[in-house]
């Protein structure tokens, strides 16, 4: 049997730190603009990083004894993908803007991080980087939805408002489930040797 508990904690931790993502890429972004970097789409991986990042590792520290590694993982992790596109306008190359690819590209740059920091403690931390890899493409896809959806629906005002927020905010789920499950599984293993 799984830990629950764990499951339920990390959940509930990925799921708020996802939400707490979304002011934080506001605050960025104003700040953006304010030094002239506005539409700098690394400030949205570095916001959404830096908010599950801080509330997965209030969970992690429990497993692991530490967290900053964790934290660090998750705000580099997200980000970098975005600055190279970011980047790569700059330079002129524009090689396009897919949320969907660049996180699922992050995804896997997070799952390689955390493996290796989940290592320390757990044999069979290798699962982590699949999990990795399918939670946050499977949470992206249900965010990107957030856009088109709500328009294909003709859903507009404050329905249409609830609508995206709902669909982005079911990403965190999706994620926070997977790995979850994943994390819970690890112990569980590790346990029963």
């Amino acid at each position: 049997m799984i830990d629950k508990r764990l499951l339920g904690s990390w959940v509930r931790a990925t799921w708020l730190g996802w939400l707490l993502g979304i002011p934080i890429i506001i605050v960025l972004a104003l700040c953006g603009e304010a030094v002239h970097i506005g539409g700098a789409q690394f400030l949205v991986g570095t916001g959404m990083g830096i908010g599950i990042g801080l509330i997965q590792a209030r969970v992690i520290r429990k497993v692991l004894d530490k967290s900053g590694s964790w934290i660090l993982s998750c705000v580099v992790g997200l980000s970098v993908p975005f600055l190279v596109t970011d980047l790569s306008k700059l330079v002129g190359w524009h090689i396009g803007y897919s949320l969907l690819v660049l996180i699922t590209i992050a995804g896997l740059i997070i799952g390689i991080w955390q493996t290796l920091i989940l290592r320390t403690r757990f044999r069979r931390a290798g699962l982590w980087l699949i999990a990795s890899a399918i939670g946050w493409t499977l949470a992206a896809g249900v965010s990107s939805m957030a856009d088109t959806i709500p328009r294909q629906l003709a859903i507009r005002g404050i329905l249409g408002a609830l609508a995206y927020l709902g669909f982005v905010a079911v990403g965190g789920l999706i994620l926070g489930l997977i790995t979850g499950i994943c994390l819970a599984m690890m112990k569980r293993r590790e346990l029963a040797a």
